[in-house]
């Protein structure tokens, strides 16, 4: 399995997200213990776990961890607006995950980041349009949940 399959974002696309069999060694965020990851993430990440606990603990010890749907643009970076807006249309203005449009419900749809916003050390590696996906709230609520139990392992534990 690939660092890009444990992620478990399937979008219909089919490509992983990056390929490199390079890795680094990075200190867990909430034991400190060494953890192989790829390289690639390493440069884009500062968020890696050793394994499952330490993953689940952290997030427990998180109060703010849940993301706040509708933040403002500032929050996201400068380019928010612009790669939201490209990512909706890329996405035909339709839920990625169920398919419903945004005439369908009335409203824009939210756009997600795979990999948090928050692990990212800039926000134009974490607005890049490959990182981000148009989804309805549901959806979204969705994915929230899912992310939090599953933030990337690259660890064997």
């Amino acid at each position: 399995m690939s660092s890009a399959d444990q992620m478990g974002f399937e979008f219909g696309d089919s490509r992983p997200v990056r390929s490199s069999g390079t890795e680094v060694e990075r200190a867990c965020v909430r034991c400190r213990r060494a953890v192989p990851v790829p390289a690639w993430y390493a440069e884009m990440v500062d968020l890696h776990f050793c394994g499952a606990v330490c993953r689940q603990q952290w997030v427990e010890q998180q109060p703010d961890f849940q993301p706040r749907l509708g933040l403002s643009s500032r929050r996201r970076g400068a380019n928010w607006d612009q790669q939201a807006r490209r990512a909706r249309e890329r996405d035909g203005y339709a839920c990625r995950v169920c398919g419903v449009s945004e005439e369908e419900i009335g409203r824009q749809l939210d756009v997600h980041h795979k990999i948090p916003y928050r692990s990212f050390k800039s926000n134009v590696e974490a607005n890049k349009l490959e990182n981000l996906v148009s989804v309805c709230a549901s959806c979204h609520a969705k994915l929230e949940g899912q992310l939090r139990r599953e933030l990337p392992l690259f660890g064997k534990a």
